[in-house]
């Protein structure tokens, strides 16, 4: 089933996930809630907003921060390759980080990348929510207002990736966006809903 989504106003009316008709919210929030338009039955459900996605993802790279970077620390330390040291966190470091080949960054940032996007994928996959997700009461559906499956939180994922490629635009569209989604919610036809 559908969902009719509401922003932050639970007044203003919201488009149909099928036709995009507007959505009288008196409608959208009655027991047999259906499009006047093309009749589809729709849930109501409440979208979360840019801050509050916000926070649950800085709780995310807390967890991350503390999980992921030692793991990387050790990938890249057995397999020889390059950690910064204290010379090259410098401000002369830093620039030459900016003249290092694109390449040669992504290999480095590679262990890093694949653990950030397991825990994102798995948490997403498995509980339908990341744990800076639960904290803040937030939780991923698909458009027709079930859980996700394994196949559309992997599309999502891909999403995510694309969207951070141009320095994370894909993810700063849900502060513009009417329905509050992102890049990759738009491309896995997913929702970031308040949990209750």
């Amino acid at each position: 089933m559908p969902v009719a989504r509401f922003g932050r106003n639970r007044h203003q009316a919201a488009p149909c996930p099928r036709c995009d008709t507007a959505i009288d919210p008196k409608i959208a929030t009655s027991a047999l809630a259906a499009c006047p338009s093309c009749g589809q039955a729709l849930v109501p459900v409440r979208v979360a907003g840019f801050w509050r996605r916000s926070v649950a993802l800085f709780v995310d790279a807390g967890v991350l921060l503390l999980t992921a970077v030692p793991l990387h620390y050790a990938v890249v330390r057995a397999t020889g390759g390059w950690f910064p040291t204290r010379e090259s966190l410098s401000l002369t470091g830093l620039l030459e980080l900016f003249a290092t080949d694109l390449g040669d960054v992504l290999v480095w940032l590679a262990p890093l990348i694949v653990m950030a996007s397991l825990y994102a994928f798995l948490f997403t996959a498995l509980t339908g929510r990341t744990p800076g997700q639960r904290l803040v009461g937030l939780i991923v559906i698909a458009q027709d207002g079930q859980r996700l499956r394994w196949a559309r939180a992997l599309v999502r994922l891909f999403g995510l990736l694309i969207g951070a490629l141009p320095a994370g635009l894909g993810a700063l569209w849900i502060a513009f966006d009417r329905e509050k989604r992102g890049l990759h919610d738009h491309i896995a036809g997913t929702y970031v809903v308040r949990a209750s």
